[in-house]
């Protein structure tokens, strides 16, 4: 018996997404990754609060002359070529930044058109993952979603970190995300820095299906401890669930705190029972000059 070619089709394309994710996740997790070096708290918030030293070493190059600009001769044919290329190149600049955005959806196959709901948890009932295809005359019986998570990791060199994450999600697409975390680090014998970091994101599910769910968003960055800081954050993620029991997250983050940049990277692999996942994984913090990274470990609950 021939097996349907609808069947063939979600095959080929269940292939294709497990590739794409698990790149991804690998990608997602090295990004912030070349180097390696343990984080220090007060550079973190000497980073953040800045220096008049770059400000001054503007103001010089400011006063310094300006050299002549040469002429030059013009050239129509030479400027036709530059308006091709600039084209050619500005398409093409175009389809690389918004690829992270283009290729899930058609890679899952999301046309912005099923209807779905989520599930009690994932996996449960027999499921492919946490949401859940509803037929076109029925209505979605779970609307929302919440996940909280806590989390600890370590440097094994002095740096500690104990954090937190909830999440909660409508079928809209349109959902919240927010973590706080706690670091300590051993500083000189028995004296220990201590730093709060978090941030809070408005988020959309731009990408879905059974097996896996993409979001992007935007929201604010802050520091506390010493002094308080705050700042623009960026933040996009995934969550796929290959195969029961296992769920794989990853999500990245850009943005600001006070003077300085941030970048934040995380990547787990969990085994979910009912509501419970236990999950390990990698974070790395970045701010400033500064990494604040470690292995992690946790526990997420699935409602």
């Amino acid at each position: 018996m021939t097996r349907p070619a609808r069947e063939d089709s979600n095959v080929s394309r269940a292939i294709r997404l497990n590739i794409l994710l698990t790149l991804m996740a690998f990608l997602m997790s090295q990004l912030l990754g070349n180097a390696l070096f343990a984080g220090d708290l007060g550079n973190v918030r000497e980073s953040a609060k800045g220096s008049n030293s770059k400000k001054a070493a503007a103001t010089d190059d400011d006063d310094r002359p300006k050299k002549k600009r040469k002429r030059r001769h013009h050239n129509d044919y030479c400027d036709d070529n530059d308006d091709a290329f600039a084209s050619f190149s500005g398409m093409v600049l175009f389809y690389a930044v918004a690829s992270p955005w283009i290729v899930p959806p058609a890679m899952l196959g999301d046309d912005y058109a099923d209807v779905v709901q989520f599930s009690d948890f994932p996996y449960d009932n027999g499921h492919n993952g946490f949401l859940e295809l509803v037929a076109f005359d029925e209505t979605a019986q779970n609307a929302n979603s919440f996940r909280l998570t806590g989390e600890y990791g370590t440097d094994f060199s002095g740096l500690e970190r104990f954090g937190g994450r909830l999440q909660l999600d409508n079928i809209s697409r349109w959902g919240l995300d927010t973590e706080w975390n706690y670091w300590q680090e051993d500083v000189t014998g028995s004296r220990h820095d201590t730093l709060w970091t978090g941030d809070a994101n408005l988020v959309y599910r731009f990408a879905q299906n059974e097996h896996a769910q993409f979001y992007t968003g935007l929201g604010l960055n802050w520091l506390s401890g010493g002094q308080t800081d705050v700042g623009f954050n960026f933040t996009y993620g995934f969550d796929w669930f290959p195969t029961e029991p296992f769920v794989i997250r990853s999500v990245l983050d850009a943005g600001t705190i006070g003077d300085a940049d941030m970048y934040h990277s995380k990547t787990t692999l969990g085994l979910v029972y009912e509501h419970v996942e236990l999950f390990t994984g990698y974070d790395i913090l970045h701010i400033g000059d500064t990494n604040l990274q470690g292995i992690i470990g946790g526990v997420t609950f699935w409602w």
